[in-house]
């Protein structure tokens, strides 16, 4: 585990030395593609494998930032939607001395502890969350295109429609060749259908 954890920190300091701007998914498809095939193809297909993909290649970028800020030598900031290699600007590492995400993800022991069940009631969390910020969002929409935007029909159960919420996200996501406005609809038909499955 150690080798490889150095292994992937070294891909990941020479490919933002090459291309200072990626997001978490180009990485991700750059590791899974060759010359280094370091990732599994499969490595985004189901909550675990993503949450533990994510985790390691986290795990890997504030080791990283960690090591530049010693030698003095980039600033590394690090989101799922931009990570970035900034040219070094002495006296900037003690603005994040109390980061609480860089001391969760520098943390092994939180890949070892998180189970699938963890990730099912994160994700399912996230989806509650999501509910009630936006609880009318599917009301004025018709079942009929609702069912028809998820891509399945009745009868199913809330766990499935929220499983094949996600894999619609992952398939619409703008990143993978979708559009925003795909991704509002698919949102919109999965509250309509949410909210026809709890009447049932």
């Amino acid at each position: 585990m150690k080798e490889d954890i150095e292994i992937l920190t070294q891909i990941l300091a020479e490919s933002l030395e090459a291309k200072p701007h990626w997001t978490e998914l180009q990485l991700i498809e750059s590791l899974q593609s060759p010359p280094y095939e370091f990732f599994d193809k499969e490595a985004l297909r189901d909550p675990l494998t993503l949450f533990q993909t994510h985790f390691l290649l986290f795990h890997c970028l504030y080791k990283l930032r960690e090591r530049w800020r010693e030698q003095q030598r980039y600033e590394l900031f690090i989101h799922t939607l931009n990570i970035e290699c900034q040219p070094w600007r002495g006296g900037e590492s003690a603005l994040a001395e109390n980061d609480p995400l860089a001391d969760y993800y520098l943390d092994l022991n939180q890949l070892a502890r998180t189970s699938e069940a963890d990730v099912e009631s994160m994700l399912d969390d996230f989806w509650q969350r999501m509910g009630h910020s936006s609880a009318k969002v599917g009301t004025d929409m018709p079942v009929e295109d609702a069912w028809l935007l998820m891509e399945v029909g009745p009868p199913v159960t809330r766990a499935f429609i929220k499983k094949q919420y996600r894999k619609l996200v992952h398939k619409y996501h703008p990143d993978k060749g979708g559009s925003v406005a795909k991704m509002q609809q698919v949102q919109k038909a999965y509250h309509r259908v949410l909210e026809v499955i709890k009447e049932e």
